[in-house]
């Protein structure tokens, strides 16, 4: 029988029992959110997530996702409407306060990860689909994962954290952490959703939640017979290449012109797309192109107001409101 120990450091890469967490962060040994209060005080997080499998994205694709170094993670509450409160709460006070949020990343039985520290990049209240195809209101934090850090002394978090806050603090921008439909409605924690029926939310819902089994080269492949369906002439999907690359080709003709070219990036993401995708994407357009982005997410402020930059080449935004927008216009079959 393998000698259980309690560890007093926390490294990068290193995997932790629920025990091991459990007993020597002094936090509770169940939840995805586990706050440990020191002297009435928040004095860390550990937050634990799970290694994205492909039979539980089609199972459940709400799953939360690490989708390079963002994690995207839905709050607290496995039924009906989620809402700030609770251990939902705790994540948030990140914002005001260098609170150290732990992650761990649940590989196996228990098998926690230690993948470094987040920083909350921003929060939103969105929607989902329960098993029974009811639509509710949920909370999803995205966060960036620092994994280059040194080895951690238990109970010494604060001492390493504060410094990567700081400066984490300096670099982002308050369009960083608002995304397309909080704009320009928002009331200190509480956000308004889209004033949208119930039936076309859960339309909406029903169409992301398909898109998001899928894998990413079959979702390029679907969006460009999309966008021939709408009219585009010579599209084809371009070789797998780096995300900054473009992923489908097309023209756009009329007799009044020439043909225009129109150059795709298609992201089947659950995290937000930033200011710095759309920049690359402009970097990547070829001579005389037009840029487009078409999301399963949200656009920060930061994307939008770089798609629309003065004296830049404008960059059209697609996200999944105007793609079923675009798919019920069109008739198109999935």
């Amino acid at each position: 029988m393998k000698q259980f120990f309690i560890p007093d450091t926390l490294k990068v890469g290193e995997h932790y029992s629920n025990d091991q967490i459990k007993y020597a962060l002094e936090v509770a040994n169940l939840g995805g959110i586990r706050p440990k209060i020191k002297d009435k005080e928040l004095d860390f997080i550990v937050l634990i997530t799970s290694a994205e499998e492909t039979k539980n994205i089609i199972r459940n694709p709400y799953v939360d996702k690490i989708e390079g170094d963002i994690l995207t993670y839905t709050g607290a509450r496995l039924k009906g409407d989620q809402d700030i409160s609770g251990v939902n709460k705790r994540l948030i006070e990140q914002k005001e306060k260098p609170v150290p949020i732990l992650g761990f990343l649940k590989e196996g039985v228990n098998q926690y990860k230690f993948i470094g520290f987040l920083f909350l990049l921003r929060n939103y209240q969105d929607y989902q689909l329960d098993n029974q195809g009811n639509l509710r209101a949920v909370w999803l934090f995205e966060f960036q994962i620092f994994s280059d850090i040194p080895l951690l002394k238990i109970g010494k978090f604060n001492d390493t954290f504060s410094p990567f806050y700081n400066q984490f603090k300096k670099e982002i921008l308050p369009e960083d952490t608002i995304i397309d439909y909080l704009l320009p409605e928002k009331i200190q924690d509480e956000i308004i959703l889209p004033k949208l029926d119930e039936e076309t939310l859960k339309s909406i819902e029903t169409l992301k939640k398909n898109l998001l089994t899928i894998n990413p080269y079959e979702f390029e492949v679907l969006m460009s017979k999309l966008i021939e369906h709408t009219g585009f002439i010579n599209v084809e999907v371009t070789k797998k290449s780096g995300d900054d690359g473009i992923d489908v080709n097309a023209f756009l003709k009329h007799r009044f012109s020439l043909d225009l070219s129109y150059q795709f990036q298609v992201k089947r993401w659950k995290h937000s797309v930033g200011r710095k995708e759309v920049a690359n994407l402009r970097g990547s357009l070829g001579f005389n192109s037009f840029g487009v982005i078409i999301s399963t997410s949200h656009f920060t402020s930061s994307a939008i107001n770089e798609s629309q930059g003065t004296g830049k080449t404008p960059i059209n935004l697609v996200g999944m409101k105007d793609l079923y927008e675009i798919i019920k216009e069109t008739n198109f079959a999935l």
